[in-house]
């Protein structure tokens, strides 16, 4: 097929749908593309079905749009198509109409999310299509989606993360402001990403100095808090973001000894820390012991090893983002 058909067939597309004939054209379109498949002309059926989710997108037949669009990254999946600049270009180019779609949209960028995992062999797949899609779920408002990208995102999602899990806070009215620094934070380290933890704080924070001068008082005048985070602060009535600064000046000085001082510091911070975090407490607890072990050396037996916790830690959420006045839960 030529590129004069591929446009014939895009001609008889736009007829169809200018004249309301939305199904038939997408069904017409649909069988070329499988016959174009069994005559192995997989790059045709691609720019096809890419092309002519694209002009749906015009019409707001979401449905028909994600049909369309799985049926592309499927063909992906099955010619195994690498992972490249243009492969993503036509799935982020989609993305951006079809993300007002809610109920169709998880499902496309789950397949793209599967596809980047197969096709590059690794457990979380590509980190730019999780800080995409972390970044629309965040225009849209849907908090608890992003976070999940921006957790295992690019060197960017960090800092992205923290700005909108403040956000995140300001829209809930949380009375500590710590349980959600503490979503990003925690789980970064849990990963065994220092920096990303890092970032995450400092954006955060950065917005709390910010917007409430008056609650935040710098501290880094003590020699004793010299640390990688820069300015280190006390923040008036939300002793969870304390807790969270304290958490990453304690593990910059850990050197994976059980029996270290700082080793104790964090035995004391989890004393004095972890049941604050009420509906919470044991979902922190079960990241605070794969800190104890990846930076303090604290072996701690459990059920479950630590890649099973970290992935159910990470399992989408069975509840929408933020509806009410209060934090939902950690996982």
């Amino acid at each position: 097929m030529a590129t004069s058909r591929i446009e014939r067939f895009m001609s008889n597309l736009r007829e169809n749908l200018v004249d309301g004939n939305y199904y038939e054209g997408h069904q017409e379109l649909r069988a070329i593309a499988i016959r174009l498949v069994k005559q192995k002309k997989h790059q045709r059926a691609i720019q096809l079905l890419y092309l002519g989710a694209l002009e749906l997108c015009q019409y707001n037949q979401w449905g028909s749009v994600a049909d369309l669009t799985t049926f592309m990254i499927n063909i992906y999946v099955e010619e195994k198509v690498p992972v490249t600049d243009e492969s993503k270009e036509r799935i982020y180019e989609i993305f951006e109409r079809l993300s007002q779609a809610t109920e169709y949209y998880p499902r496309v960028y789950e397949a793209a999310i599967q596809w980047t995992i197969g096709a590059m062999g690794n457990p979380v797949g590509d980190t730019q299509l999780h800080h995409f899609v972390g970044s629309i779920m965040r225009q849209k408002m849907r908090f608890q989606e992003a976070e999940q990208h921006f957790i295992v995102g690019t060197p960017e999602s960090p800092s992205a993360l923290g700005n909108m899990l403040f956000d995140w806070a300001e829209r809930t009215g949380a009375s500590d402001y710590g349980l959600f620094v503490a979503r990003g934070v925690l789980k970064y380290l849990a990963m065994g990403w220092y920096e990303a933890a890092c970032l995450c704080w400092k954006a955060f924070i950065a917005r709390m100095v910010q917007d409430y001068p008056n609650s935040v008082v710098e501290r880094t005048g003590n020699q004793a808090l010299q640390s990688k985070l820069g300015t280190v602060y006390y923040v008036n009535d939300h002793e969870l973001i304390n807790f969270v600064q304290l958490l990453l000046l304690t593990v910059e000085r850990a050197d994976k000894s059980p029996s270290s001082a700082s080793a104790r510091i964090y035995g004391q911070l989890r004393q004095q820390y972890e049941s604050r975090f009420g509906i919470n407490s044991n979902t922190v607890h079960s990241i605070l012991d794969i800190i104890a072990e990846k930076y303090f050396g604290v072996v701690i037996q459990r059920q479950q090893s630590i890649m099973d916790i970290v992935n159910n830690l990470f399992a989408p959420p069975s509840r929408p983002a933020v509806t009410g006045a209060t934090a939902e839960d950690m996982d």
